[in-house]
C-alpha cells in the first residue's frame, strides 16, 4: 500500500491555518484498500519541532470499517499538551473503501503558535490477519506503514500589509409603500401564464381551475350561432382576468384556490427583490399591516390613495357584488372591490401594443379570412398565401369576427388614449373626432421624469455621492396628479375590455396554425410566440419595420410605472424624498430598459442631458412630441433608407418594383 503526505503550503506564518492530506492507493492489478486494511487500526501523526528539546508530539486516530466505510475518530490528547498549534480536526471522518484503489484522510490544523521548522510523519497501523476472540475481530502481527517525514516553516508574522478599502452603496432607508411596488410586479398580466391557462381550457381541459372558467363561460352565450369555441376562449379570458389582474390584498386572497398564479406573492422573496429594495425581502402581510389604512366604520384596508377618495365619498354606501343581484338597493353605491381590489391594468399597455401592430395584424388576417383584399394600389401581400393551414382554427376566428360588433373600435381606444394621457393614433383609420378632455401635460411630465431618475441613477453610481430624491419627488407628484384627472369616465372599464381583446388576439395569433399561415422567424429570440407573427405581417404589409419587442417593452414596463405611481400615495404629507429614492431604486431596470425602447421606437433618446450645449432648443422639444408622430416620422426614414439600399444594389441584383407606402393602420 503506498503512503503520500502532502500539505497545503510549506511556508506559513503564525496564527495561519494549513490542511494535511495523507493519500492511501494501492496498485491498480493489486488488491484494494479495503482488501489491505483491517477492520480495526489507527492513523498516527508526529511532529516534531526541530528547534526544541521536548519530544515529538504524537496524535493518535483510531478508525473502523464498517459496511465499506472507514470511520476515523480521534484519540487521546498528547501527554504534553498542544503546543505547534491550536487544534487538530479531523476532516474526512468518514471516507467509503468500496472499490477504491485511492482515498484521501484530510486534517484542519488551525493557528500555527510555534515559530520555526518542524516535520511531520506518521503511519497506518492496520494490516495482517483478523482472527475472532471471544466474539471481537483481533489482528494477528499488525502490520505498520509509516510514511513522511515532510518539512514545515513556520514563521513570524509579516508586518500588516495595506488594508484594501472599498465604497459601497449608502444603506438605504425602508420605506412601507416597497411592498405594493412588489406586489404590482406579480399582479400585472403575463401572456405566459394566460396561454397555459387558456391551453388548459381548450386543449387539455384539466385542472381545478379550468373546470371552473368552463362552468363559468358554458353559463354565458353570444348572440349568434356556430362559435361555442370563441364563446370558451373569450368567457375563460374573463375568468382568467377576474382572478389575476386585481391587486389581491385581502387574507382570502392569499389561498391557492383564490389565486390562479401558482407562486403566491408572499413566497416570492428573492434575490432580485433583495437586491431592489436593499431590505428584506417581499411580504404581503406587511403590506397589510405597515402600508394599508382601515377605513371608518370597519370597512376593510384599503391603499391611502383610496382612502382620501373614499373620505370624499363617505355618503355613498360600500357594496357588495352579491348586492347587485337579487338586492333591494343596486342603484347606488361603491363596490367595496374597486376600493380593496383595483385591476392592475394601465391603458397605456394597449397603446403601444397597437402601435406595434397587434390590432392591425389581426385585422389583416380577419379580413383574408373573409376573402377582402387589401385597400389601396399594388398587390395583396396575403392574396396567395393559402388559407387552409388556419381551417383547424377556423371556428374560433369565425366567432372572432361575429363577435366584431361587440369589440371596442379603434376610435373609442382612441379617444380614451387622449383623456388618459394625451396622445393618440395616426391612421386612414382614425377619425378626426373633438375631444372635450386632453391630457396634454401628461408626457412633458412623464419623459421629465424619467430624466430626472437618469441624473439620480449617475449620482447614485458614485459611491461617494448619496444622491437626492426630491427632485423626482416633485416630479412624482406632477405625473400622479395628471394619472388621477385621467382616472374618471371610462377609466378601469375600457382598459380591462381592451386588454381582454387584446389577450385573445395573442392567443390566436400564437397558435401554430398561424404560425404555418403566416411564417415567421424562428431563430429571432422573441420573449412570447405572437410576436413574429406581428413582425412577419408588417414585414409583408410594409408597415413599421421596427421590432414588436421594443413596443411589447414600452407596454409592460410603462404599465408597471404607472401603477406605481397611479396607486401611489405621493401627494401625501408623509410621502418624502426617501420613498421617491426608493421608487428610482426599485424600479431602475423598467425605467432604463424603457427608455431605450422608447428611443429604438421613436428615435428619441430620454436619457439625453437638457442642460447640453449641443441639443438645440427643438431638439429637446421633440422629447414632449406625440408618440406617433414620432413614429411616422421614424417609419419614413427607415422606408427611405430601405429604398436607397435597393437602389444602390440594383447593379449587383434585380431590382423589385417599389410598392408605394402603405398607411400603418387598416380601415377597421
Amino acid at each position: 500500500m503506498h503512503r503520500e503526505l502532502s500539505i497545503d503550503a510549506s511556508q506559513v506564518a503564525l496564527g495561519d491555518d494549513s490542511t494535511l492530506t495523507l493519500t492511501l492507493s494501492t496498485d491498480p492489478q493489486g488488491k484494494t484498500l479495503l482488501e489491505s486494511l483491517s477492520p480495526r487500526g489507527s492513523v498516527s501523526l508526529k511532529f516534531d519541532h526541530l528547534a526544541d528539546n521536548r519530544a515529538a508530539q504524537t496524535h493518535e486516530f483510531p478508525f473502523v470499517i464498517d459496511n465499506d466505510v472507514l470511520k476515523l475518530s480521534v484519540g487521546p490528547e498528547p501527554s504534553d499538551g498542544l503546543f505547534l498549534f491550536g487544534k487538530l480536526a479531523v476532516v474526512s471522518k468518514k471516507v467509503p473503501l468500496a472499490d477504491k484503489q485511492s482515498v484521501e484522510l484530510v486534517w484542519d490544523i488551525r493557528t500555527w503558535d510555534a515559530a520555526g521548522t518542524l516535520t511531520i510523519a506518521g503511519a497506518v497501523t492496520g494490516g495482517g490477519d483478523v482472527t475472532k476472540r471471544a466474539g471481537r475481530d483481533v489482528i494477528i502481527n499488525p502490520s505498520i506503514f509509516d510514511f513522511g517525514p515532510l518539512k514545515l516553516r513556520v514563521q513570524e508574522q509579516e508586518e500588516q500589509p495595506p488594508v484594501r478599502v472599498t465604497m459601497q452603496e449608502a444603506k438605504r432607508e425602508e420605506t412601507f409603500d416597497q411592498t405594493l411596488w412588489g406586489l404590482i410586479r406579480r399582479r400585472t398580466l403575463n401572456f405566459s401564464r394566460y396561454r397555459g391557462f387558456i391551453d388548459r381550457v381548450l386543449c387539455t381541459q384539466d385542472g381545478k381551475e379550468g373546470k371552473q372558467a368552463r362552468d363559468y363561460a358554458q353559463a354565458r352565450q353570444l348572440p349568434f350561432s356556430r362559435a361555442a369555441s370563441y364563446t370558451m376562449l373569450k368567457y375563460a379570458t374573463e375568468f382568467f382576468m377576474m382572478q389575476e389582474a386585481g391587486l389581491a390584498i385581502d387574507d382570502e386572497m392569499d389561498i391557492q384556490g383564490g389565486n390562479l398564479n401558482l407562486q403566491r406573492p408572499n413566497r416570492l422573496g428573492n434575490t432580485d427583490e433583495l437586491r431592489r429594495i436593499g431590505g428584506p425581502a417581499f411580504s404581503l402581510g406587511a403590506l397589510r399591516d405597515n402600508y394599508l389604512e382601515q377605513l371608518e366604520n370597519e370597512e376593510g384596508k384599503v391603499l391611502p390613495y383610496f382612502k382620501l377618495i373614499r373620505e370624499k365619498l363617505s355618503e355613498v354606501p360600500l357594496k357588495d357584488p352579491k348586492d347587485l343581484i337579487g338586492g333591494d338597493d343596486i342603484c347606488y353605491g361603491i363596490l367595496k372591490s374597486k376600493l380593496q381590489s383595483p385591476p392592475l391594468i394601465e391603458l397605456i399597455w394597449s397603446y403601444w401594443h397597437e402601435e406595434g401592430g397587434l390590432v392591425q395584424t389581426m385585422n389583416a388576417l380577419s379580413l383574408r379570412f373573409q376573402n377582402v383584399r387589401r385597400p389601396g394600389p399594388g398587390p395583396d401581400p396575403l392574396a396567395n398565401l393559402a388559407i387552409d393551414p388556419l381551417r383547424p382554427l377556423g371556428n374560433v376566428i369565425w366567432g372572432y369576427i361575429e363577435d366584431e360588433r361587440n369589440r371596442l373600435t379603434m376610435n373609442r381606444r382612441n379617444l380614451e388614449y387622449q383623456y388618459e394621457y394625451g396622445f393618440g393614433l395616426i391612421g386612414r383609420g382614425v377619425q378626426p373626432i373633438a375631444v372635450a378632455e386632453n391630457r396634454a401635460f401628461f408626457l412633458r411630465g412623464f419623459h421629465n421624469l424619467l430624466r430626472a431618475c437618469i441624473e439620480f441613477y449617475q449620482q447614485a453610481n458614485f459611491t461617494t455621492v448619496i444622491p437626492d430624491g426630491f427632485p423626482i419627488l416633485n416630479h412624482l407628484r406632477e405625473v400622479h396628479l395628471t394619472l388621477a384627472e385621467g382616472a374618471h369616465n371610462q377609466y378601469g372599464d375600457l382598459p380591462w375590455t381592451a386588454r381582454g381583446e387584446m389577450l385573445t388576439q395573442q392567443w390566436i395569433l400564437a397558435r401554430p396554425e398561424v404560425r404555418e399561415f403566416l411564417g415567421g422567424r424562428i431563430m429571432v429570440p422573441y420573449t412570447e410566440p405572437w410576436m413574429d407573427r406581428v413582425d412577419n405581417m408588417k414585414s409583408l404589409q410594409g408597415w413599421n419595420p421596427t421590432n414588436i419587442t421594443h413596443f411589447h417593452d414600452l407596454g409592460a414596463f410603462g404599465e408597471q410605472l404607472l401603477l406605481s405611481i397611479r396607486y401611489g400615495s405621493w401627494n401625501s404629507l408623509t410621502v418624502g424624498a426617501t420613498n421617491a429614492a426608493n421608487w428610482a431604486h426599485y424600479w431602475r431596470e423598467e425605467i432604463q430598459r424603457y427608455i431605450h425602447a422608447y428611443k429604438a421606437v421613436t428615435g428619441i433618446d430620454l436619457a439625453t442631458d437638457l442642460g447640453d450645449i449641443r441639443q438645440n432648443l427643438p431638439d429637446n422639444e421633440e422629447r414632449y412630441l406625440q408618440p406617433s408622430q414620432l413614429i411616422e416620422r421614424q417609419v419614413a426614414i427607415q422606408q427611405g433608407q430601405l429604398r436607397r439600399n435597393r437602389q444602390l444594389n440594383g447593379q449587383l441584383a434585380p431590382r423589385q418594383p417599389l410598392m408605394p407606402p402603405q398607411p400603418r393602420r387598416m380601415v377597421e
